[in-house]
């Protein structure tokens, strides 16, 4: 937490959904509907403005090996606890 109520974020994410395949080979065939490893990065922050409201701030960056796709988002989300 920082003096200005601000609590940064960080979370790093890596799914294999078959590890028996140790890298990617584009050249092989099928090899894209077998290996689909994703790498997801989180960076953001939580403001609070009290003890029972927080607003969340993330960037969320999305990585698959095995294609080339824009699917990075952005979340903001405010959270009151009552």
């Amino acid at each position: 937490m920082t003096p200005w109520d601000l609590q940064p974020v960080f979370k790093y994410e890596y799914f294999d959904a078959n590890s028996d395949i140790d890298k990617y080979d584009p050249s092989a065939e099928d090899m894209s509907l077998d290996y689909q490893a994703v790498t997801t990065m989180t960076f953001g922050f939580n403001y609070f403005f009290n003890e029972w409201t927080r607003l969340q701030f993330n960037y969320i960056m999305n990585d698959e090996e095995w294609q080339d796709v824009d699917n990075n988002e952005i979340l903001v989300q405010l959270q009151v606890k009552f």
